[in-house]
């Protein structure tokens, strides 16, 4: 049981830690340290090889904040994480007999009951403050995304612990490991011309466009564009979007292996029919643009290799012209 208790102790500790340097050191920073050079671009990317006409790169146009959470709670949360931790090693792994022992196990049970229902209510959304606009306001925001641009979603640690431990969706991890976490791009529905589609691929699902630009309303997110979008086939950009929606909409569309960096789908496909049905977020957008004649610096290194969301926005890349492959089915 000691031994136990010391187990989680540690653990506490290293997330204490974590919890620490994340609030005062990494909070704006490019996604987590330690993993920051996952998201570093190749030098030998097509943009290097290409004349100064034909490369082409991402800005941002817009950052948007749907929801946001009181620092003052995360601090509390810490100091009495910290307050359980300390009262635990006190009580059960130092081996120096200390005074005040009732003390120490009041504070340690007084501190951990609060942690858990604090805890409890953070994973509610109980501390999440929604950034509640008027329909006309948001009508001025969306109205400013364009077909062709890039959304990059962040998101609140709260939210994002919610949906990973009480809706076991595990592509949330992302959230808390880089600068952005899920990635689309905006095309137009190809059954309501007019409308803008954000498509993407998530898990369960696979590639996609369920959901419209309305649903960025209470996210945070920032609207990267690339441009010279001019020189895009729209035409062929279209066909691709048709293409992965008629191949997706299964459990296994996700590519999993892909999110753990074993293996990717064909990021450059020639034709419709070389377009494959398991994509995750980055690739799906990195696939579309190919096709659609824009070749990325952010494709893999090596077979063992994660492209994130914020590689493919902060990749140069090249225009290709396809306009010369024939659009076989």
């Amino acid at each position: 049981m000691k031994l136990i208790i010391k187990i989680l102790v540690v653990l506490f500790s290293l997330l204490l830690a974590y919890e620490v340097v994340h609030l005062v050191f990494i909070r704006d920073m490019n996604g987590w340290a330690i993993l920051s050079w996952i998201e570093s671009v190749p030098e030998n990317g097509p943009s290097t090889k290409a004349e100064a006409k034909d490369v082409g790169e991402f800005t941002i146009v817009e950052s948007f904040k749907g929801e946001s959470s009181f620092v003052l709670f995360d601090i509390f949360i810490i100091i009495l994480m910290g307050v359980v931790v300390f009262s635990a090693f006190n009580l059960w792994v130092r081996t120096k007999v200390i005074q005040s022992r009732l003390v120490w196990k009041k504070l340690f049970y007084i501190s951990f009951a609060l942690f858990f229902v604090l805890s409890f209510f953070g994973f509610r959304g109980a501390f999440i403050k929604v950034n509640e606009l008027t329909d006309d306001e948001w009508d001025k925001v969306s109205d400013r995304i364009q077909v062709g641009d890039v959304i990059a979603y962040s998101k609140e640690k709260w939210n994002a612990r919610r949906e990973l431990f009480a809706k076991g969706k595990a592509t949330v991890i992302g959230y808390r490991l880089f600068k952005y976490g899920h990635l689309a791009i905006v095309v137009e529905d190809p059954d309501q011309p007019g409308r803008k589609v954000l498509f993407t691929s998530q898990g369960q699902k696979g590639v996609n466009i369920d959901e419209d630009i309305d649903s960025l309303r209470t996210l945070n997110w920032e609207s990267w564009r690339l441009d010279k979008w001019d020189r895009i086939d729209i035409k062929k950009i279209n066909e691709g979007v048709k293409s992965c929606k008629e191949k997706s909409g299964h459990f296994f569309g996700y590519d999993y292996s892909g999110m753990f960096s074993i293996w990717n789908e064909n990021l450059k496909p020639e034709t419709v029919k070389d377009f494959g049905d398991e994509y995750i977020c980055s690739t799906a957008v990195v696939t579309l643009l190919y096709f659609g004649g824009f070749e990325s610096d952010s494709t893999p290194r090596r077979e063992f290799d994660l492209i994130t969301p914020f590689q493919v926005v902060r990749a140069k890349g090249a225009f290709v012209d396809n306009s010369s492959i024939p659009n076989r089915e």
